[in-house]
């Protein structure tokens, strides 16, 4: 006896079995979130999501929370600017506090926390974006309320956002137009041979400024050592009087102590010219009118060394004139 086979079962059979792989397909893809509880959000971004698509991952420290869903454009008053409406379903048992899940309040208290949306890039080679989840403390949540329907996510711009706006903003073509005209007139500059002279100039003037330093440093060098033999000249005639008026050579010993005592000074002061010579350059008007004193002075007492050693009673009977001398 044969026995024929039912086809209608085997049509079934192949049916069901299907069925089940597209279920367990489903598990498989899904992650585990197709019976998994989800929490429908809305954000809204003021600039482009150019890469940003459906089925992008939302994700909080790296770790996915969930999915977009829905990506629309959000057309509101002319006087406000475009939109775009992104919403996803997250995933909230997967955050879990003190050991225990999380409900839509645990969002809520998260926004005042600072939780904000922002675009990122999952490939830079690629172009994608996704949604990143993270806290900003100190960025006041700023939320459109164009819906109640679901709960809405504060954003806030990457900088990758902020680069791309001003480059919107920016002038380009003003920007050319003034690079141009500004690339014109250097050329002009340039042929005109006005940079050549300047620099010429300048040249010049420091080497002007360099030659007049070096003679300034030798004339002060010679000016020390006049003033040294000066002040050994002016010992001996020190010595001289002692030895022939003492009562006057201790006033003239006081009065060239204190000469002494500025020609220290004025050598000090000597040494340091070339380091203020730049901007003090008055000092060496100065210097040499208080040379000339010097010498006069200088001269004067040597006069009276010589008048001394010649006739030493003038100390009492004064020096005697040329006429009275028969």
């Amino acid at each position: 006896m044969t026995s024929h086979k039912n086809p209608s079962f085997a049509i079934g059979a192949f049916i069901v079995g299907a069925l089940v792989l597209v279920f367990v397909a489903l598990l498989f893809f899904s992650g585990g979130q197709l019976f998994s509880s989800k929490k429908r959000v809305i954000m809204y971004f003021e600039g482009s999501v150019q890469g940003l698509q459906v089925g992008a991952p939302v994700k909080l420290k790296g770790v996915v929370l969930g999915e977009i869903v829905d990506i629309q454009i959000n057309f509101q008053n002319d006087d406000q600017p475009l939109m775009t409406a992104v919403t996803a379903d997250l995933v909230l048992k997967r955050i879990n506090r003190k050991g225990t899940g999380v409900g839509s309040k645990f969002l809520t208290e998260a926004i005042n926390n600072g939780l904000r949306a922002q675009l990122n890039f999952q490939s830079f080679l690629t172009g994608l974006l996704y949604v990143e989840l993270d806290f900003f403390p100190d960025s006041p949540p700023k939320l459109y309320n164009f819906q109640d329907d679901f709960l809405e996510l504060p954003t806030v711009a990457t900088d990758f956002e902020e680069i791309a706006k001003n480059l919107q903003d920016m002038n380009v073509k003003g920007l050319i137009d003034n690079l141009d005209n500004l690339i014109l007139q250097v050329i002009k500059i340039v042929v005109s041979g006005s940079i050549q002279d300047t620099l010429g100039s300048i040249n010049r003037a420091a080497n002007s400024f360099d030659k007049t330093a070096q003679h300034l440093d030798s004339e002060v060098t010679v000016l020390s050592k006049n003033l040294n033999s000066t002040s050994v000249e002016l010992t001996r005639l020190l010595k001289t009087l002692n030895n022939q008026a003492p009562q006057l050579a201790q006033q003239v010993n006081q009065n060239l102590a204190a000469l002494q005592q500025s020609l220290d000074q004025f050598t000090k002061t000597a040494e340091t010219i070339n380091h203020v010579f730049s901007e003090d350059a008055p000092l060496v008007n100065q210097l040499n009118i208080t040379l000339q004193d010097i010498s006069t002075s200088a001269r004067a007492f040597r006069n009276l060394g010589e008048t001394l050693e010649q006739q030493p009673e003038a100390i009492w009977r004064g020096k005697k004139s040329p006429e009275v001398e028969n």
